[in-house]
């Protein structure tokens, strides 16, 4: 069994406070599996890693793109095993987190062999997403594609895009292919953070309140004054986006963090349906952050082959 180690949960959820405490007991390097965390200048919308973090522990793949870079789950799993290599070769411990599932997938089980991207597709359909609006692409995508429409968020128009520029190329749903043989999995040992809703939301409502004293609203009002093409998938993130309707004058903005905390549960519902077909995930209840550091431990005793700690473990969500 590999001593990897992946952290998998919804957002708010506390993955990031755990590996933190889970790296510094293992001798561990933190692996991001976020699909926003990537980019720079987003650092406190997305809860990537602080200046603080990374002092404690090393972290990869986290804020080393503009927010003008489209990235996609091969890529990430390329880069990720890369990381993962480099942090094995150095003697360490690979600490695999994050809540983009599609991300995790492409990592853990391998990624189908999709066709590579075709910018002629990709530029009548950026054409027709300016011309007719994400809205038009969507209902599409729900004709020849429901399944793979039902998993991506509302304002995701990069993965929209994508899921139309295959069915054009192949003929085939994306959903399909992903069903089809896969390559490059990474063994990995599995874990789950899980709060029941209501505890779940109440993380979230704080967080957002957190992030707005760090300085959440001068990172969106940056964004603005960079003015980034439209497309640019950084403007498109949760948190983001409602911000910058905001200081457009759009709405006030105690509307936009009502509509914040509203998706990001709306996000968190989706993360939680997602990972329960995550198979041999080892799930952890918990009721407090004060468990942080117990549940580090009982995940240090189970991946050592210790079996499952009582305290907080359990095999079924």
């Amino acid at each position: 069994m590999s001593r990897r180690i992946v952290l998998l949960g919804p957002t708010a959820g506390g993955k990031s406070e755990i590996a933190l405490h889970l790296a510094e007991r293992l001798r561990g390097e933190i692996v991001g599996a976020d699909s926003r965390q990537v980019y720079r200048g987003l650092e406190i919308g997305t809860a990537a890693p602080t200046a603080a973090d990374r002092r404690r522990v090393p972290h990869h793949l986290a804020a080393f793109l503009p927010p003008t870079e489209t990235y996609s789950a091969g890529r990430y799993a390329r880069d990720a095993r890369s990381a993962i290599a480099a942090v094995e070769e150095r003697g360490a411990l690979p600490v695999i987190v994050g809540g983009s599932g599609l991300y995790l997938r492409a990592l853990l089980d391998g990624l189908f062999a999709g066709p590579g991207r075709d910018d002629a597709v990709r530029a009548v359909l950026a054409e027709r997403l300016r011309a007719e609006g994400l809205d038009a692409l969507r209902a599409e995508l729900a004709r020849v594609d429901p399944e793979a429409l039902a998993r991506i968020s509302p304002g995701d128009s990069v993965r929209v895009i994508r899921a139309l520029e295959v069915y054009q190329l192949t003929g085939t749903p994306i959903s399909a292919l992903r069903r089809m043989r896969r390559n490059e999995p990474t063994p990995a040992r599995r874990y789950g953070i899980r709060w029941s809703r209501d505890a779940l939301a109440v993380r979230i409502r704080d967080r957002i309140a957190q992030q707005l004293r760090d300085g959440f609203l001068e990172e969106a009002r940056a964004l603005l004054r960079a003015d980034l093409p439209p497309d640019s998938p950084g403007l498109h993130t949760l948190g983001y986006r409602e911000l910058l309707h905001h200081l457009r004058g759009e709405g006030t903005l105690d509307e936009a963090v009502g509509i914040i905390a509203l998706r990001t549960r709306q996000l968190a519902k989706r993360q939680e349906t997602w990972f329960r077909r995550v198979a041999d995930v080892h799930w952890l209840d918990l009721q407090s952050p004060d468990q942080f550091p117990e549940v580090a431990l009982a995940i240090e005793r189970d991946s050592a082959g210790g079996g499952h700690d009582p305290v907080a473990t359990g095999d079924a969500p």
